[in-house]
């Protein structure tokens, strides 16, 4: 039996992650002493998943024999998802179980760059 067991559902309204007391067998955990490592491996508490999908769009145009124009559109993170960040793990934070972050929304950029 792992020291630690931890059940998290995810409220996707308020895009926050809570312990869900109701799903954890009696006895939870076994308790170690302080200053004494588990048998929990690592990486075992996920956060929620994250889609990003990025394009770029690149176009050539020769002006004279020596000289090109060239345009590009950049877009990062195109559907326009919320990609939430992890959960804070530290036990004693007070915001134990919560995602306070997310990535960056669409984003798009121009350039024109004139090569002689």
């Amino acid at each position: 039996m792992p020291d630690t067991l931890l059940v998290f559902l995810i409220d996707a309204t308020t895009a926050s992650l809570r312990l869900d007391r109701e799903l954890i067998p009696t006895p939870p955990v076994r308790v170690v002493s302080d200053g004494t490592y588990g048998n929990m491996g690592p990486r075992n508490v996920r956060g929620p998943r994250s889609i990003r999908i990025d394009m770029g769009l690149t176009r050539e145009f020769r002006v004279r024999e020596r000289q090109t124009l060239e345009f590009r559109a950049e877009a990062f993170n195109v559907p326009n998802l919320v990609n939430l960040g992890n959960p804070t793990l530290v036990l004693t934070s007070s915001t134990f179980g919560q995602i306070l972050s997310a990535s960056d929304p669409r984003i798009m950029q121009l350039a024109l760059k004139f090569v002689f």
